[in-house]
């Protein structure tokens, strides 16, 4: 090994030294197993400015040395000179369709705390593919970091709820709701609805009652497939005046119910030999008045 360290510390220079590495001098070079090799060249970063850190990051991917490119793109971050947004972009996106998703993780956590701003769709995409690897801490920390929009939030939710992670989803669920009662980003329609569905799956009904009934104050408008989703749930535990509740609550607030959902409501009160002013029309357009006699 001693007897190579000389000449691969060298076409390393003579590399470095020309500013612009090509993709094939940098896929000639051996594998840089050793340490001090690597290290090498990542020092060598600390000499770079910023341009000159993306255009070596972005030599070695399409080298292929993506593993090395990841160290690059790492100490161009620690060092102050932030690789741009494109370079960081594709590296993830090699980094995660190779599998490769600590590195990805690292390089995300660097880019992103270095004040990077990264595309959403790959942030949301890499925290998705760690959430179906159950790896849910790291998803949710990830999450935590990139200050993620509403579609970034609702891949996760979904990813981690196809996963059977239904406590990681739930408490995210959580976390966003308790940020909407506090006067943050209003969800959009999508991201309410797996919001609802993560808290209902992870026994959190009645956070689930209250973001419905905050969804009113931010002018959010939930869809009949949310108050059938909520009622079901409610249903099902036999809570039955809490899903009354819901129910008034979203009719109240000019929603309007499925004919599904009103039969559900009505046919849980007829299991439990009640009768819900059964003499007026089973109507959608008349289920409110009917809940509320």
């Amino acid at each position: 090994m001693a007897t190579s360290a000389r000449p691969l510390l060298r076409l390393l220079r003579l590399l470095l030294t020309a500013g612009c590495p090509t993709a094939a001098a940098l896929a000639s070079l051996p594998p840089l197993e050793s340490a001090s090799h690597r290290a090498a060249l990542v020092s060598s970063v600390q000499r770079m400015a910023a341009p000159e850190v993306s255009a070596l990051v972005d030599d070695l991917r399409a080298a292929g040395r993506c593993g090395l490119a990841c160290e690059v793109l790492v100490a161009g971050c620690n060092n102050d000179q932030l690789p741009c947004a494109p370079t960081f972009d594709a590296l993830a996106a090699r980094l995660r369709r190779d599998g490769r998703l600590d590195e990805a993780s690292e390089a995300l956590t660097a880019f992103h705390r270095a004040g990077g701003v990264s595309n959403p769709s790959q942030s949301a995409a890499l925290m998705a593919a760690l959430a179906r690897e159950g790896r849910t801490m790291e998803a949710l920390s990830l999450h935590s970091l990139v200050r993620a929009d509403n579609r970034t939030s609702a891949m996760l939710l979904t990813a981690l709820l196809q996963a059977g992670e239904v406590a990681g989803a739930g408490r995210l669920a959580s976390e966003l709701g308790a940020s909407l009662r506090g006067g943050g980003a209003s969800p959009d329609l999508p991201l309410f609805n797996v919001m609802l569905q993560s808290l209902l799956r992870s026994g959190r009904a009645s956070e689930a009652s209250t973001l419905l009934s905050a969804s009113g104050s931010s002018r959010l408008r939930p869809s009949a497939r949310t108050l059938h989703t909520l009622l079901h749930s409610f249903v099902s535990a036999g809570e039955l005046p809490a899903a009354v509740e819901v129910f008034n609550s979203f009719c109240g607030g000019g929603g309007a119910p499925s004919a599904a959902s009103f039969n559900l409501l009505i046919g849980a009160f007829a299991r439990r030999g009640e009768r819900l002013n059964a003499d007026s029309p089973a109507r959608a357009d008349g289920a409110n008045s009917s809940a509320r006699r």
